[in-house]
């Protein structure tokens, strides 16, 4: 389950558009932390990862805890940083908080809902 997430990390961290996207349910839905859209759907999903990691993010996990709802479907709820390009060029640090479900859908886990916010 930890891989789950890792994958996700490490995939943005590396700006690679289509992997990220590959791990969301085809219905999946996206509340993304530099966003106030409600995005469902890859095309929307895309349409917010294309913006976010043109800002070319590191992202990094500080703290989370996962809770197994049942062989299916598990979330995890945490904490997590990006390094991020700003308009004016430079790097700044944002730290944000998640939560992932996940759902099983054939062999793998994909991400059915996604919400992550600007730590206040």
């Amino acid at each position: 389950m930890e891989n789950a997430l890792k994958k996700w990390i490490d995939l943005v961290s590396v700006q690679d558009m289509d992997g990220v996207v590959g791990l969301y349910a085809e219905d999946g839905l996206l509340l993304g932390t530099f966003s106030d859209e409600i995005r469902q759907g890859k095309v929307k999903i895309r349409e917010y990862f294309e913006f976010f990691l043109a800002k070319k993010p590191k992202a990094s996990v500080s703290e989370y805890k996962i809770h197994i709802i049942d062989d299916k479907s598990f979330t995890i709820n945490g904490f997590y940083d990006f390094e991020v390009d700003s308009q004016d060029g430079s790097r700044i640090n944002s730290r944000a908080r998640f939560t992932f479900v996940f759902q099983k859908q054939g062999e793998d886990f994909k991400i059915l809902s996604h919400h992550s916010s600007v730590m206040p």
